[in-house]
């Protein structure tokens, strides 16, 4: 049944903002299929598509293009609705899984769209589910990687959502699909309520009032799943993934329907608001026969990649049990690399590094074709045991390689900070927050290094400085998790020591808190 996420300490204003968040995500298209044994996932495999498609016809500009005020209001839409998650959704913050995920988000946006989304979001979450935003925000849940076989599969689910943006389906029928939100805001804060006494009472609520408000808009609705069916592979084609894996991923949702029927569980959101008809997937079967076959190197392109998230995303959320991971660690190296991280969390450092001698001794390109996720799992094992500094060293010759990597970066900054090296810290993760300033796990990680620098410097003026930028990285985070008093209370208390350093220290601090405050209390204010 859908998961109905509740709030703890939460005012009366907070609970509405959720209700409306949640029903922004489910008025955006989304794909939800309670799972079935997901731990029994097939083993993965990949694909690799090049050849030429049909070219993607794309709204117009002329006459149809967005204004500056509704760019702007997009924006705006896109950045609450990112807080209104990481306020009430579960994430899945890995560096390592996200900028995998990253990579092929924007890989696919670059064929459809100029602009680059403005976030993904990795829910943790074992339902099959994916949504796109106004503003260019876009989500997927655990369970969709879980569910997937290849990433050619994980690939269509993302150039569907992409589509929606591309399409502009979501700034069409803007008045029908105002009037159906503000009826869902109801049911969906009943569905709330209910969730905390009988989570099938929450599901029966919110079945009820998803039905109600699409009644009106299902033809249209489904007029937009072809189109995103249609624009998604060809965008997969030109991205280089394999355009027959969409169906197949149809396929398997479409079993997962037919078996929570059978199961008489209730109907999940993807079969009431964006309906997976027997027609629709034959269109789509028979769109995807006019793709070539692929040959068995190029359905290999990207095995071991996914191989390696799999595993990743079963051993982060603990969805695999030991024995499981054990079973699957006999044939694959992304299931031995969890097994390894699982091992180092758990202080078994012997069984741990027994198998990461048993990865360094495949074959040199194989082994290569392994990083940076080989090094970043030795150095997480080496800092288990407290090596910092081995593991900035191990973690350095990479982050060299791959400049341009968030994870290696976020990693690197960790390693820095508890080998009392914050200053360094600060260099690899201020950029980070600068090209995306949603960034909560580099906020986080600015905060713990100005904390270590105030600690460890000799010099009362720097540690002085180091503290109020430590309030300042805190406020950005609580600012991107919803949490607008926190974010306000931390900037005053900035702004208030501020004041009592010398007037040429103080001047650009105070400019930048003062910034800070308007931008929280805009954001605080800000209804959809």
């Amino acid at each position: 049944m859908p998961t109905i996420y509740s709030m703890s300490n939460a005012s009366i204003s907070g609970v509405g903002k959720l209700g409306l968040s949640v029903a922004l995500l489910a008025m955006t298209t989304a794909i939800t299929v309670p799972t079935a044994n997901s731990q029994e996932a097939s083993l993965p495999y990949a694909s690799w598509q090049s050849s030429d498609s049909d070219e993607i016809i794309l709204p117009s500009l002329r006459g149809q293009g967005l204004s500056f005020d509704e760019q702007y209001q997009n924006k705006l839409l896109g950045e609450w609705s990112l807080r209104s998650a990481n306020r009430s959704i579960k994430m899945e913050h890995d560096p390592w899984i996200n900028e995998t995920l990253k990579n092929m988000t924007w890989r696919i946006n670059a064929q459809a769209r100029q602009q680059a989304p403005m976030g993904l979001v990795i829910i943790d979450n074992l339902n099959i589910n994916a949504f796109a935003a106004p503003g260019g925000v876009i989500g997927l849940n655990t369970g969709t990687i879980l569910a997937a076989k290849s990433m050619d599969e994980l690939s269509s689910v993302v150039a569907h959502e992409v589509a929606h943006i591309s399409q502009r389906h979501y700034e069409s029928g803007a008045d029908e699909r105002k009037k159906a939100l503000l009826m869902q805001i109801g049911g969906l804060l009943a569905a709330i309520t209910a969730s905390t006494v009988d989570g099938d009472a929450a599901a029966a609520v919110m079945m009820g009032s998803q039905t109600a408000t699409m009644n009106s808009s299902m033809a249209f609705s489904r007029s937009n799943e072809r189109e995103a069916d249609r624009i998604g592979m060809q965008i997969m084609n030109q991205a280089g993934y394999d355009p027959r894996a969409m169906s197949s991923f149809f396929a398997t949702m479409n079993q997962r329907s037919q078996l929570n029927q059978v199961e008489n569980q209730f109907l999940p959101s993807f079969v009431r608001s964006h309906p997976l008809s027997n027609e629709r997937l034959s269109e789509a079967q028979s769109r995807a026969q006019q793709y070539p076959a692929l040959s068995l190197s190029q359905q290999q392109r990207h095995q071991a990649l996914f191989d390696l998230l799999y595993w990743r995303v079963q051993s982060t959320g603990k969805h695999a049990s030991e024995t499981a991971l054990k079973a699957a660690a006999q044939n694959s190296v992304g299931a031995k690399l969890a097994l390894t991280y699982r091992y180092g969390e758990q202080q078994r450092f012997d069984e741990a590094h027994d198998l990461l001698e048993q990865v360094t001794q495949l074959p040199g390109e194989q082994r290569r074709g392994l990083e940076p996720l080989l090094s970043i799992t030795h150095s997480q094992l080496l800092t288990e045991q407290g090596k910092w500094s081995q593991a900035a060293d191990m973690l350095a010759g990479q982050q060299r390689l791959y400049p341009e990597r968030r994870d290696l970066r976020l990693y690197l900054a960790e390693a820095f900070t508890n080998s009392n090296q914050p200053t360094k810290a600060q260099a690899l993760l201020k950029p980070l927050t600068v090209q995306q300033p949603s960034d909560r796990y580099a906020w986080q990680s600015l905060q713990l290094a100005n904390e270590k620098l105030a600690k460890t410097t000799t010099s009362p003026q720097v540690a002085n400085i180091a503290t109020i930028n430590a309030l300042r990285y805190r406020s950005q985070d609580q600012l991107w998790s919803g949490r607008y008093d926190g974010a306000l209370t931390s900037l005053t208390q900035a702004k208030r020591l501020a004041e009592t350093l010398q007037a040429n220290s103080a001047r650009p601090l105070l400019a930048n808190i003062e910034a800070e405050l308007k931008q929280v209390k805009i954001a605080r204010d800000f209804e959809p």
